[in-house]
């Protein structure tokens, strides 16, 4: 026994040994890093990073903010890694015009390894680009507007039931339900509705909420993530049941996708335009594509159906948690739609909602407040040297700067913390809006809609309910924001 004690204390100081030898080694590989501040564990090993991301539960961002504060603007956060918190380095890392990479070990952690998102090479990302930009294009989205209006009917109508159940409904299931229905509806031409589970909760959402921590797991151990994309999805069901929601979206989308590859010419029946016309019919200047596979085609229709309904949810929510806690800023929105909207059951287009000033400053401040992806992008600095933040950078270093550390800089937006619309009402707002990208009409038409035709009132609602864990997208813990729902008043 005690032989076989000392073999293992002796196997394990062995092998703790050589994976500290390793992470010297590979420390002094970045030895041009090391004028720059961070904690030393983090300078050694990538360990440092996955600790945050996994095991204090998607708390990098978080942890963030207090680095920051203790080492300043640019820290080293990895072996060949920094973080900036300098407004000026957002630009000079993600401006137009940066040739800096994608890094692999980030993008590659989503099981859509084919959609755009997951695209390295900045040709190929252009040209894929350039195929779909159209289809959310100003004109295109305004000639399926009546798309969305008839999902955002269907929202008000399902939450106004609520009124004789005395129950209150689950608001950030609500919105997301709805952006799910929305993005459904508007790429593919398909008629969802998952806004009608009972209080919203429908098996899509249940499953990417259960499965999204999974992502760093997935970057930090690649070979779990080829483990289980292999499984079969029978198993992969019995192994974890809440994936079924999404394996049921999987097995949907790609019978649509078989049909259309089977017969192309069907895509003319579609009752509107499809994303499939756009990937399908690609013009001149996009021939040099790689072939069109299912594969290909379901990552992207995954990734979009992702992206386009937990952003636009998680804002709205925001949206409404903070203008119903300020009476001052639900005062002035109310009173404004209803003088720009008098009719309570009219239906008044985006690009009237648009030239309303004060919906357009909660809009943004909501953005500015929901942060979109909360996850630092790191990009891999190159070709060539680069200037970020008025610091010489060597290429092949990781870069990033996260959204929640721009939007809480208190030299862009005073008091960071405050639920300022008014802010973006100033004669220099157009500097910050640079800093968002926007969803325009979803936000427009739900925020509007549901500020002129409902009162809401929060049920036991604290700060709590909007607070989220980094998985990417803000991923909510705990009790989701609730609202007891009536009509507003003429």
């Amino acid at each position: 026994m005690l032989r076989t004690g000392l073999l293992a204390a002796i196997t394990s100081t062995c092998f703790l040994a050589v994976i500290i030898s390793r992470a010297l080694k590979r420390s002094r590989s970045y030895n041009y890093l090391s004028g720059y501040p961070g904690p030393p564990l983090a300078a050694l090993t990538t360990w440092y990073k996955a600790y945050y991301d996994i095991v204090k539960d998607g708390g990098w961002a978080e942890h963030l903010e207090s680095l920051h504060q203790q080492y300043g603007k640019i820290v080293r956060v990895g072996p060949n890694e920094l973080h900036f918190s300098d407004p000026q380095a957002y630009n000079d890392i993600y401006g137009v015009g940066t040739r800096h990479t994608k890094q692999s070990e980030m993008y590659s952690c989503f099981a859509t390894d084919l959609s755009v998102f997951a695209m390295f090479d900045h040709h190929e990302v252009a040209q894929r680009r350039n195929l779909i930009g159209p289809f959310f294009s100003r004109r295109a989205i305004l000639n399926l507007e009546k798309t969305v209006q008839n999902k955002i009917d269907l929202l008000v109508s399902r939450l106004l039931k609520f009124q004789d159940t005395g129950r209150s409904a689950n608001l950030d299931l609500a919105f997301r339900s709805t952006s799910l229905d929305i993005i459904t509806s508007y790429c593919f031409a398909k008629s969802s509705s998952f806004s009608d589970y009972d209080n919203f909760q429908n098996p899509i959402l249940d499953a990417m909420d259960q499965t999204l921590p999974m992502i760093w797991v997935f970057k930090h151990f690649p070979l779990i993530k080829a483990m289980l994309l292999n499984v079969p999805e029978c198993f992969a069901s019995v192994l974890k049941p809440s994936t079924k929601g999404i394996l049921e979206q999987r097995k949907q989308m790609g019978a649509q996708i078989d049909d259309i590859m089977k017969d192309p010419s069907s895509l003319h029946n579609a009752e509107h335009e499809t994303i499939y016309h756009h990937f399908l019919t690609p013009q001149p200047e996009n021939q040099r594509l790689p072939p069109i596979t299912r594969e290909w085609l379901l990552d992207e229709g995954l990734y979009l159906r992702f992206a386009g309904s937990d952003t636009v949810g998680n804002v709205c929510t925001v949206a409404t948690y903070r203008t119903l806690n300020d009476e001052r800023v639900h005062h002035k929105l109310t009173t404004t739609l209803k003088e720009a909207w008098p009719d309570r059951e009219a239906s008044p287009s985006f690009e009237v909602l648009e030239k309303i000033p004060y919906l357009t400053a909660v809009i943004k401040e909501s953005l500015r407040m929901a942060h979109g992806v909360v996850t630092p992008l790191p990009r891999v600095v190159g070709p060539a040297d680069a200037v970020i933040s008025g610091e010489l950078i060597p290429a092949g270093t990781v870069v990033s700067m996260g959204s929640t550390i721009l939007h809480k800089n208190p030299d862009i937006f005073p008091e960071p913390l405050v639920f300022k619309p008014e802010r973006w009402l100033q004669d220099d707002s157009s500097e910050l809006e640079k800093y968002l990208v926007l969803a325009w009409c979803e936000l427009y038409l739900i925020i509007g809609t549901i500020f002129r035709r409902l009162e809401l009132v929060p049920d036991n609602a604290s700060i709590d309910d909007i607070s989220f864990r980094e998985y990417f997208v803000p991923l909510h813990r705990g009790r989701h924001f609730h609202a007891f729902v009536k009509p507003a008043a003429d």
